[in-house]
């Protein structure tokens, strides 16, 4: 799951039509589009918001659907603990003495909204690469020290990952047959030394920061004129919201 993540989220696919709008615009319009889905809560509204992520999802074709899915297979494992869970634990009336008929409603509302604020976030800003969110940010004038931090994590856990990934199949290869509590402790001693690894990484890049100018030569960014285009998307977007709102009361 996090190198699917990583992997979509630091390298863009297939052109987009999207890269015509201004980064600021899509972060805009996603935020808002996800905080109305997370507030809204009922049926007729979540089916009526489901109309802009299947236009979102139609308007590249087929480019990028099967990234796409495969990210929305790793959110929707969540989404199992709810399903399992609140069936079981949520007040309400009962069927065979223990499932929550509301219960049951309440988490399959939840998995809606998160497939299709899943969606929109995945189109709208995953898909501009690290670099056009960083620039996004840096045009909203988020901090400069929140921006590197972001880079840097989206970059790191990619390294750890990938080591991770190499250590596990390095342990399958040369012990496959290890079991029990000699297996907890090869497994214990992996991650101690990814670790120390990681630890030694981070004193590097921090001097590979300082040699380059610091935060000021970190990165450069480059801020788009604001057009048309993007106030009408922007508009749409924000009566999708009030709409969805007035659907919800």
């Amino acid at each position: 799951m996090i190198l699917d993540s990583v992997h979509t989220f630091g390298g863009r696919g297939s052109a987009s039509r999207l890269d015509a709008i201004d980064p600021r615009c899509r972060v805009i319009c996603a935020l808002c589009f996800a905080l109305t889905i997370a507030a809204i809560g009922t049926a007729p509204a979540l089916a009526a918001g489901s109309v802009l992520p299947l236009c979102l999802l139609c308007m590249d074709g087929r480019s990028g659907i099967s990234g796409l899915a495969r990210m929305l297979s790793s959110v929707n494992k969540v989404s199992v603990i709810a399903l399992v869970f609140l069936p079981l634990t949520y007040p309400g009336n009962r069927i065979f003495m223990f499932f929550s008929v509301e219960g049951a409603y309440t988490a399959l509302l939840i998995i809606w909204k998160l497939n299709i604020i899943s969606v929109v976030l995945l189109k709208m800003v995953v898909s501009m690469g690290i670099a056009g969110v960083n620039d996004a940010l840096a045009a909203l004038r988020f901090p400069a020290k929140l921006r590197m931090l972001l880079l840097l994590t989206t970059r790191y856990v990619f390294l750890l990952a990938d080591r991770m990934s190499a250590m596990v199949r390095a342990i399958d290869l040369r012990a496959p047959d290890t079991r029990g509590k000699k297996a907890y402790r090869t497994y214990a001693c992996m991650i101690g030394t990814t670790l120390v690894h990681s630890a030694d990484r981070a004193a590097r890049a921090s001097l590979a920061i300082e040699c380059r100018g610091g935060m000021n030569g970190f990165s450069q960014i480059v801020i788009r004129e604001w057009t048309r285009r993007d106030w009408a998307l922007c508009t749409i977007f924000l009566l999708n919201s009030i709409c969805l709102v007035i659907l919800s009361l």
